[in-house]
């Protein structure tokens, strides 16, 4: 037998490799999603009064930031739950009674949880790509059908859908036992043997709806919205260029034509107004494709891991091999890097609003005005003792 199915158990077969893994998640997994749950919160903070702007987009990216924030605490739960129940396992510490419930009920349930909610994640985020290159490629029809309440419908669906994909993983693969105590465990035919339901469920249908479908959705759109906007821009410089040609023969018009050029002059000035309300729209919609194509690009960048770790599944799968050291390492790592992914969205949000700024902006002003007025009404008393004591001088 291979010297690398010593690794199948790492809290069995290999301490070091168990104690090693557990370092990762303390030290790397748990800060960097403290961080990101503040972030993602003060995001959503900044997406609680968005502008006036009755577009879809704003529910993709709530729906997104709460997913963020179910992500970064299911991966939590998922990964470093288990090792702190480990050292609960005697009747005088602390949390005996929760590792007790988490090992009845909540170690076998955990991880289909986690998968349901990165399909939620990913598929939301290929959703929200899809809807920005709609929303650049296709402005006359968004401008009247992109809804709040399309954009709810399409997600409630997608959700529903997802949902509905996930349930044979859990009515399948787990069952309840009612003796000697009522518990939650997994059936050793459909999670613990490759049967033909693993391999047709984990290992084909699942990389492909979870991982490469969206992946490739994400990508595609994301190039072809590039595309619109630099096609756009051109078509905006070659206007701007034929409008400077327009007003150069204007001004060598004769003199004859000066009253119908004063009029011509006023309704340009009006256009030019409506022109610039017109612009400063499209900078804002620029600049909001731009935050979301830079969010995906993030993505795909910090889920390589993931790939490549699937890519090795199958490699192992098909060399009838078990998994090695570096691979539970990898494993870890990549878990890092998607809650890292996680953790960045909320900062695109916040580019995208200026909510974080404007509200930093205010709370110096109202806090610098609050010192001010404390600093003035304690130096009045100080003026008015002095006052009183060069009256009673006098």
């Amino acid at each position: 037998m291979n010297d690398s199915c010593y690794y199948h158990e790492p809290k069995v077969h290999d301490y070091e490799l168990y104690y090693l893994l557990s370092s990762i998640n303390i030290y790397l997994l748990l800060p960097l999603s403290l961080v990101g749950l503040f972030a993602n919160g003060s995001a959503l903070f900044c997406l609680c009064s968005p502008p006036k702007i009755v577009s879809g987009v704003l529910v993709y990216l709530k729906a997104l930031l709460i997913l963020d924030h179910v992500y970064i605490i299911v991966s939590l739960a998922n990964s470093m739950l288990p090792d702190f129940c480990d050292g609960q396992h005697s009747v005088e510490k602390t949390f005996y009674s929760f590792c007790l419930f988490e090992g009845r009920f909540l170690r076998n349930i955990i991880p289909r949880i986690y998968q349901t909610v990165v399909m939620l994640h990913i598929w939301t985020i290929a959703a929200l790509s899809a809807h920005r290159y709609w929303k650049i490629s296709r402005p006359v029809s968004a401008r009247s059908n992109d809804t709040i309440f399309r954009a709810r419908v399409l997600l409630a669906i997608l959700f529903l859908v997802i949902v509905a994909y996930r349930v044979p993983s859990f009515v399948v693969e787990l069952q309840w036992k009612w003796s000697p105590i009522v518990r939650i465990q997994k059936r050793p035919e459909k999670t613990e043997t490759l049967s033909a339901y693993r391999i047709v469920f984990y290992s084909i249908l699942d990389p492909i709806l979870s991982h490469f479908l969206p992946f490739g959705q994400m990508f595609i759109f994301s190039v072809l919205t590039l595309f619109e906007i630099m096609k756009r821009q051109r078509r905006q410089r070659l206007s701007l260029s034929s409008q400077v040609g327009l007003c150069k023969l204007r001004r060598q018009s004769s003199e004859s034509s000066q009253k119908i050029k004063a009029n011509n002059c006023s309704n340009q000035g009006f256009k030019n107004i409506e022109g610039n309300c017109i612009a400063g729209r499209q900078k804002q919609e620029y600049r909001a494709t731009i935050s979301i194509v830079l969010m995906i690009v993030i993505y795909l960048l910090l889920h390589s891991m993931s790939l490549y770790n699937l890519g090795r599944k199958w490699e192992l799968i098909i060399k009838h091999k078990c998994p090695i050291k570096t691979d539970y390492i990898r494993s870890h790592i990549g878990n890092v890097l998607n809650v890292l992914s996680a953790s960045v969205n909320a900062f695109v949000f916040i580019a995208f609003t200026n909510r974080m700024r404007d509200y930093i902006r205010a709370l110096i002003r109202k806090t610098s005005r609050t010192f001010s007025s404390n600093l003035g009404s304690n130096e009045q008393p100080q003026n008015a003792r002095i006052l009183g004591n060069r009256t009673s001088l006098i």
